[in-house]
């Protein structure tokens, strides 16, 4: 391991303290966890794929998020090339 030092406010530190004693953890253990969690979740925002949502535009249905499996289920089926 290398050693890191960063700079939190006296809230952040307060905060960080009080959650490391609750699970009863460190608090340089909960900030890898913190660094281990912020690396996958930009991993997945390079997801091609996932740069695709919400491109198509506004949904008709104010409840698109709710009844997503409904709305792609009436949904025209793609038309077959020839």
């Amino acid at each position: 391991m290398t050693r890191v030092q960063i700079l939190l406010s006296e809230h952040e530190d307060r905060a960080l303290e009080r959650l490391a004693r609750t699970r009863g953890e460190s608090k340089s253990s909960l900030v890898r966890r913190a660094v281990s969690l912020l690396f996958r979740v930009e991993a997945e925002l390079d997801e091609p794929l996932l740069r695709l949502i919400g491109q198509a535009g506004r949904a008709r249905t104010p409840r698109g998020a709710r009844d997503h499996d409904r709305i792609l289920a009436r949904a025209k089926p793609p038309q077959r090339r020839r």
